[in-house]
């Protein structure tokens, strides 16, 4: 159907013990990629690209050399170092460090998941430069956003406009510093950042949703992205997410707050994480979390 990347995340999806089988699965598969080269469009058939995103507690030289394998791209969390524990339940920084090593030194390029939230804002730094230092390739970086158990702790971790903008900064410094790239993995109102005040961390004010990529639940279930807390249809009906009223709001973006609908930057931005908003604030047209506050 034209699905050209796969990427296995959770939960956890190593615990899974048949996920070796899958991602063998995957890479056996076939599927057209269009790239541009040189201003046109070149068409070639090949596996998808296939990525796997875990917390790394069960990342062991086996699945490393099954990334190397099957060219999988590797992601592994790394939610601060003195503060890993607090967010995780376990004292395992070392030992997704150490698995940043030794994925490097198999030739593995890896990428670094970083949720930043008020507790390892201040030494989100040093988590960045001890993760590349370790081998990571690159940096991800996700400010905190409630949804899940995480909706509990919403008031101890969610980040204010002041600290989101420490974050952006922080992280460009020591990306200059290291000589390295890395990316936001969730769009940002525009009324709020200029993405061109970075050239070394990526930032986004578009929503991608239900455009880019889709996300598949364990119960086959399709939401428009990770964030999203409503199923859409069976994986097993995939054609009928055309006339799916909710799929369709995330595909003619229309989903945007009241208040942003005379904003002069509208064009390049939407509102932030629509999702995101939803499990806040009840609706895809409800404020971005970070603007809630400031609107209110």
């Amino acid at each position: 159907m034209g699905v050209s990347n796969i990427a296995f995340s959770g939960g956890e999806p190593l615990e899974r013990r048949d996920l070796p089988v899958l991602v063998a699965h995957a890479a056996s598969c076939n599927t057209e990629h269009i790239e541009t080269v040189n201003g046109a469009l070149v068409s070639h058939h090949a596996a998808p690209n296939l990525y796997l995103l875990s917390n790394g507690r069960l990342v062991d030289s086996a699945i490393l050399e099954m990334c190397k394998i099957h060219g999988v791209q590797l992601s592994m969390s790394l939610p601060g170092l003195e503060t890993f524990e607090r967010h995780t339940g376990f004292d395992g920084a070392d030992g997704v460090l150490r698995a940043f090593a030794k994925a490097k030194s198999i030739g593995l390029k890896t990428v670094a998941n970083i949720t930043v939230t008020k507790l390892n804002l201040y030494e989100l730094e040093n988590v960045i430069a001890v993760a590349l230092l370790s081998g990571a390739e690159q940096i991800l970086l996700n400010r905190f956003l409630p949804g899940g158990r995480g909706l509990r702790f919403a008031q101890l971790l969610t980040l204010s406009g002041t600290d989101i903008t420490q974050m952006l900064d922080t992280a460009e410094t020591a990306l200059q510093t290291a000589g390295r790239f890395g990316s936001l993995g969730t769009e940002m109102p525009r009324c709020f950042v200029d993405p061109s005040r970075y050239q070394r961390l990526q930032v986004s004010t578009r929503c991608s949703a239900a455009i880019q990529f889709f996300v598949i639940g364990p119960s086959g279930f399709i939401r428009v992205c990770n964030h999203s807390p409503v199923n859409l249809n069976h994986i097993d009906d995939i054609s009928g997410l055309k006339k799916n009223g909710y799929w369709s709001r995330f595909v003619q973006k229309q989903y945007l707050p009241v208040k942003c609908n005379d904003c002069q930057q509208r064009r390049e931005c939407d509102g932030g994480c629509r999702e995101a908003a939803h499990v806040v604030g009840g609706s895809p047209d409800a404020p971005d979390v970070l603007l809630a506050t400031c609107w209110d």
